[in-house]
């Protein structure tokens, strides 16, 4: 396999590392092919159109070896009006810029919107080479100068060298060479350097013997040969059979540098620029979501929702945007806005630059703005709720804690997953663990449900408050009953409560003392359930009615008339009395004496010791009564498995 990026002069194998990806940027016509031609030794315009034509079509890729061993992948982007999609598509993997500026032109208007999208897109290091600076005076090549400074002077790249180059002669490569040397050593990269590993394809094509084949930048972790991927959106899934970076075999490639990777099992017609690729299930593909917008100040003013394309990755999508706490977007202004995407879902992770264009022209072309994702799962909510707003404010800081903990508190009483956490942030296991423990420290506005689940301890709180409210007005109106079934309790809840989350609750009151739990019942640990003054008495007279009359026991309401007092009464002192082990239930309102029942339990026992089965006619001689209550005995000792009916007969199941 062989990708798109020649060869460079590092013996195969040998690690010469690739710090950052640096891109070029201006007009058309300003030089930016030639020059890296002149630095690198590589043609970038492979295209036979691009070569007839004299100008870059599509994008163009080299390897720059600098001194000290570093290394540099260049990437060569169109500077036609009519090509800034593939402008977009080739800066959004890169980390400094080369600014490139004709001296016998000086800034053009694809200058200045090519430094905007450069500027919208993050990038904070780079310089400007002033080519032509043969064909000029010297006068005249100053004053190119001095304008590419007072354009640079508004923005991040204030004071950015200005080196007058040459690509005919030479003259001025050896010091833009070292100039890019130093800028390389001082500057932090811009694309991600962690969590799920992605490559936005910029280019595939298939070569004979080896199948399909994209090219991108690598952001994030690493891939290797023979991992899993997953090419979204699409979702199709192959695997990594070869991986090269300018032109050179490597076992695994690793963020901030270009890459071409075989892949097995997805054929070419299933692969396009735009898409991105990745480990199954690492990246979010959504809809909807919620950015940092910085409105150009050449832009006209944003009234509302407004029909846009937007560049992400390699990708481009058509969206309506609408500013956050807000009706609209004056020129320069920074503030939220929420993005609806049409048709396909965007690839999209916190952090991730993008690039918004609208379809007319302004002065410096139709660039409107760009800014960063902040939320690709933002919750269902008016966009004037200033609680949106004051999420967005704290999401806009960056923090991984900040990040977690507005979207676990947002999830109320339903909680949010691990895993969802980390799809939804992008955050490398590390970083995800520390700060959830930070998050789940005590006192913290966050508290975890089991282990994978957290909430917001307000919610947790909340749950809890009505856990012990339903309790005590069980034991108010049950005052009997040893306590509540714990099935009962959970149920009282709100339909919205996740089961982890009652868990949670219940476990926590347990822990702390607020509740004791009980097989499959809870209490409040100062509730007694014994009867006391008239209620005592009456438990005990009706024991000894129960125990006189053995296994015949009257009905309920036979005992309603002996002992003067309604079921509504007599029934909370008979579950007592059940529970208690002194009373025995049978058949929905047959209540027995205990002993009188085991003493039964006895004698079924005793018949098996010496028979196989037991017949009908046989089990209600040993019972001794009617129909009325030898049925409900069976059944009684069916349902504890002591026997089981079989035909007409019953067997023993346990001794």
């Amino acid at each position: 396999m062989s990708s798109e990026e020649p060869r460079s002069s590092a013996t195969p194998g040998e690690e010469t590392p690739t710090r950052l990806v640096l891109g070029t940027a201006g007009h058309i016509d300003h030089g930016k092919t030639a020059l890296v031609r002149a630095l690198t030794g590589v043609e970038t315009d492979r295209l036979p159109e691009e070569q007839a034509r004299g100008i870059t079509i599509d994008l163009g890729f080299a390897p720059l070896d600098l001194e000290d061993g570093l290394r540099v992948g260049v990437v060569d982007v169109p500077g036609h009006e009519r090509l800034v999609r593939t402008m977009v598509a080739g800066a959004v993997g890169i980390d400094l810029l080369m600014l490139v500026v004709a001296a016998d032109e000086g800034v053009m208007p694809q200058t200045r919107e090519h430094l905007a999208i450069c500027e919208l897109l993050g990038l904070r290091g780079g310089l400007v080479a002033l080519t032509k600076s043969d064909l000029v005076e010297p006068e005249l090549a100053e004053l190119a100068a001095e304008e590419v400074r007072e354009l640079l002077a508004r923005g991040p790249l204030a004071g950015a060298p200005v080196l007058p180059v040459s690509s005919q002669t030479g003259e001025g490569i050896d010091a833009l060479r070292a100039a890019l040397g130093r800028l390389t050593r001082d500057t932090p990269p811009r694309t991600a350097r962690r969590g799920p590993p992605r490559l936005a394809v910029d280019r595939s094509f298939e070569m004979k013997g080896f199948g399909s084949v994209v090219t991108g930048t690598l952001v994030g972790g690493e891939i290797s040969v023979g991992d899993s991927v997953e090419v979204l959106p699409g979702g199709r899934q192959g695997r990594v059979r070869g991986l090269q970076s300018h032109g050179e075999a490597r076992d695994a490639g690793a963020a901030g540098q270009r890459c071409a990777l075989n892949l097995q099992g997805i054929p070419l017609d299933e692969l396009a620029r735009g898409q991105t690729v990745t480990l199954p299930g690492g990246v979010p593909l959504t809809q909807t979501l919620d950015v940092e917008l910085h409105w150009l100040a050449s832009a006209p003013r944003c009234e509302g929702p407004t029909a846009a394309s937007f560049l992400i990755g390699t990708a481009e999508h058509r969206v309506h945007v609408a500013p956050i706490g807000g009706e609209h977007f004056e020129p320069g202004e920074v503030g939220f806005a929420r993005v609806h995407v049409e048709g396909e879902p965007a690839v999209a992770l916190p952090g991730d630059r993008f690039v918004l264009r609208g379809f007319a022209r302004t002065e410096i072309g139709a660039t409107l703005g760009g800014g960063s994702v902040l939320d690709v799962a933002p919750p269902h909510r008016r966009r004037s709720d200033p609680g949106l707003l004051a999420d967005l404010t704290q999401l806009a800081g960056g923090e991984p804690e900040a990040a977690l903990s507005v979207r676990i508190l947002r999830c109320g009483l339903q909680g949010i997953s691990r895993q969802r956490l980390q799809l939804e942030t992008g955050l490398e296991e590390l970083q995800l663990r520390k700060a959830l423990e930070s998050l789940d420290a005590e006192g913290g506005a966050v508290a975890r449900a089991g282990e994978q689940l957290y909430v917001g301890r307000a919610s947790l709180e909340a749950v809890e408050a009505r856990l012990l409210a339903s309790l005590d007005a069980f034991h108010a109106r049950e005052p009997l009953q040893p306590g509540m079934p714990t099935a009962t309790l959970r149920g009282a809840l709100p339909e919205n409560v996740a089961p982890a989350v009652a868990e949670a609750a219940l476990s926590g009151l347990a822990a702390r003392g607020a509740l004791q739990l009980e097989g499959k019942r809870a209490r409040r640990p100062d509730h007694r359930s014994e009867p006391q003054g008239e209620d005592a008495a009456l438990a005990e007279r009706l024991c000894a009615i129960l125990a006189e009359a053995a296994l015949d026991p009257p009905a309920l309401r036979n005992l309603t008339e002996r002992l003067g007092a309604p079921a509504e009464r007599l029934l909370p002192l008979l579950a007592f009395l059940e529970h208690s082990r002194r009373v025995v239930r049978a058949g929905g309102e047959l209540f027995f004496d205990a002993s009188a029942v085991d003493a039964l339990r006895e004698r079924v026992q005793a018949h098996f010791a010496e028979h196989d089965s037991l017949d009908t006619p046989t089990y209600k001689t040993l019972i001794g009564t009617t129909r009325r209550t030898a049925v409900p005995l069976m059944e009684l000792f069916d349902a504890e498995h002591l026997t089981v009916r079989r035909d007409n007969v019953r067997r023993l199941l346990r001794g």
